[in-house]
């Protein structure tokens, strides 16, 4: 035979045995088909269909179409279609005999048809097929990136999820890369894959560290990936491939990098506003607490809430017990809510406030779920303002009481001196008897001395009110300044009562405001010569290293024990017929406290009293 013989004969045979051949041009993108196929697809003499019109002949849609990509790395041996041709729907079995490169690059595949005459033939290819259709599917449309590569490392597959991740347009463009050569991968998952370990890990994948390894459209940016590689092997144990799998976990970090940053938010928010909270379900034990919860109510943070609920250690005891009993009534379905201030006894041994909210958010003892929130906050500082204001508003009304009761008996206090002013003066003018205008004359004056030390004490008063009280320290002789203050009372002395002095041997000098010492022991000789009717007042002194004490004692009435801090007090006085405003006394405990000293008082009753001022100060011997 010669060849024109050959190819008759072969054609001839082809036909008869319903076969035809096929020549793929991957650069046309078409088929040229032999004279059997042509018939049966209605083309024209040329045999040429491009590989869109023949994708367009196929009629299922799970069947593979025709492109340049399905002769490459996807290329299957065998593939069974169902066609439209001239004779109806027919089943067509094509098999790839070989593959050609010519001197220009243009690459072709060569190939046989079969017409498959027998049905049941036909189904198991369409079967086979279905499979490996759906398998395919599943690889392509699976919402996890897949990589497929040789034993070597050499990228032979990867699936359209794979691409979107790592903005690749096209397969081409990854095809053939080394697993081993990629810069992003830690090495020592290419340690432990080269020994053929299984590797599963967690990283950011830098777009910028890419460089030449592949080409994308991103060049910058990260992603959060989940990895996991597998060796793959066949009937012998040999390994053939590596299966990566890759799945985005960028959203979930985003997500979750939110709740980490609202939940600091919110511990923040806490300790700024002291307030916290908890959820714990009472029948199972569990729950969670933020820390300032915990702080609120006096526990450690951490502490097990099954610990704390239904004990409350640090709680007062009788918050403890309502505490309790709440619990006690929601086991029981009898209530639902809590509301109250309670008490927290800290380790240092103070009493702190802390509000408590507690609500039932999910009653199911049938399954095990009795759940509380709880939310507390600090109230201790609104506490303390309360009772701030408690203060300020009896001090309020105190001080409303004491003007009215000031207003009366300053006006009592002045009238009286006034009065006496005035009808001594209009009695002085009408006598002609010299001993009457003597007498009338010095009641006038000491009516004239009354009155200005009742002005002088309301004017003190006013300084210590409105806090403008000040002092004047200087050098002076303490003995001096005490025997000035006897010679000015010596006159007051009444008969019967003795007046004497107990200094140190020699004279000290004091640094202190000389006007105010002056002050404080005049009021005491007041008070004593006023109270004393028969025995002594003595005026007695002593300095130490630090502070000077100087007092006044007397054998009067003496004061009773309920009198003692009372008479420190405003207006008050033991005898309310003895002349006086009883202010004399609540000025130099004022005078005193701006000195940082302190008055000290003995008394009895029938036996006398002794007032006594101990004063920081320097002190010098004379």
């Amino acid at each position: 035979m010669n060849k024109q013989k050959d190819s008759i004969f072969f054609s001839k045979l082809m036909g008869h045995a319903n076969m035809g051949w096929w020549k793929a041009s991957l650069t046309t993108m078409s088929y040229e088909c032999s004279e059997y196929i042509s018939e049966l697809l209605g083309l024209d003499e040329t045999g040429i269909i491009s590989f869109e019109d023949f994708n367009k002949r196929i009629l299922k849609e799970e069947q593979r179409p025709t492109t340049v990509h399905s002769f490459g790395v996807l290329q299957m041996p065998e593939v069974v279609y169902l066609l439209d041709t001239v004779k109806g729907a027919i089943w067509i079995r094509s098999k790839v005999c070989f593959q050609e490169t010519d001197e220009d690059g243009n690459t072709s595949v060569y190939g046989i048809a079969e017409v498959q005459d027998g049905p049941d033939m036909a189904s198991a290819y369409q079967a086979l097929q279905y499979s490996e259709r759906l398998l395919h599917n599943v690889f392509k449309y699976l919402p996890v990136g897949i990589e497929l590569y040789n034993k070597d490392g050499i990228l032979i597959d990867l699936n359209d999820k794979e691409l979107e991740m790592f903005h690749v347009d096209k397969k081409e463009d990854l095809l053939g890369i080394n697993l081993f050569d990629n810069p992003i991968f830690p090495e020592e998952m290419k340690k432990r894959l080269r020994n053929r370990e299984d590797v599963d890990f967690t990283f950011r994948y830098d777009f910028s560290n890419v460089g030449e390894y592949y080409r994308n459209s991103k060049k910058e940016g990260t992603i959060d990936l989940v990895t996991k590689v597998t060796a793959l092997y066949d009937d012998d144990h040999n390994p053939i491939n590596y299966l990566l799998i890759n799945a985005d976990k960028t959203e979930t970090t985003v997500a979750y990098n939110k709740i980490q940053e609202f939940e600091e938010f919110f511990e923040l928010v806490g300790d700024y506003a002291k307030v916290g909270y908890a959820h714990y379900n009472i029948l199972s034990g569990q729950g969670y607490a933020q820390k300032s919860w915990y702080r609120n109510i006096g526990e450690m943070d951490g502490t097990p809430l099954s610990d704390i609920f239904g004990i409350y250690r640090y709680l007062h005891p009788d918050d403890r017990d309502l505490m309790a009993q709440f619990l006690s009534d929601v086991q029981k379905g009898t209530t639902v809510k809590f509301n109250r201030d309670i008490r927290i006894l800290r380790a240092n041994g103070e009493c702190t406030w802390t509000h408590v909210n507690l609500l039932v958010k999910k009653y199911a003892p049938q399954d095990n779920i009795i759940e509380l929130i709880s939310i507390n906050y600090d109230i201790t500082e609104l506490k303390e303002t309360e009772e701030m204001l408690v203060k300020a508003r009896d001090k309020a009304e105190a001080s409303d009481r004491l003007k009215s009761a000031f207003l009366a008996n300053m006006s009592h206090e002045i009238r009286t001196p006034l009065n006496a002013i005035v009808g001594f003066s209009s009695l002085l003018a009408s006598t002609e008897d010299m001993a009457e205008k003597e007498l009338y004359s010095s009641l006038i004056s000491h009516n004239n001395e009354l009155l200005l030390n009742l002005i002088n004490d309301v004017l003190d008063l006013s300084k210590i009110e409105s806090g403008y009280l000040e002092l004047h320290p200087d050098w002076f002789n303490l003995t001096t300044l005490l025997n000035e203050s006897i010679a000015e009372y010596t006159c007051q002395v009444p008969s019967g009562v003795e007046l004497r002095t107990n200094y140190p041997e020699q004279d000290f000098l004091v640094d202190l405001d000389r006007l105010r010492i002056k002050q404080i022991l005049n009021n005491f000789l007041s008070n004593a010569l006023k109270n004393t009717t028969h025995g002594h007042i003595e005026v007695f002194y002593e300095v130490e290293p630090q502070f000077v004490r100087i007092g006044v004692s007397d054998t009067g009435c003496g004061i009773p024990q309920n009198m003692k801090e009372k008479i420190f007090e405003r207006f008050e006085k033991l005898d309310s017929f003895i002349q006086g405003a009883g202010l004399g006394l609540s000025i130099c405990k004022c005078i005193v406290d701006k000195m940082n000293g302190r008055i000290l008082i003995d008394s009895q009753l029938g036996i006398g009293t002794t007032f006594v001022i101990e004063l920081p100060c320097r002190s010098a011997s004379v």
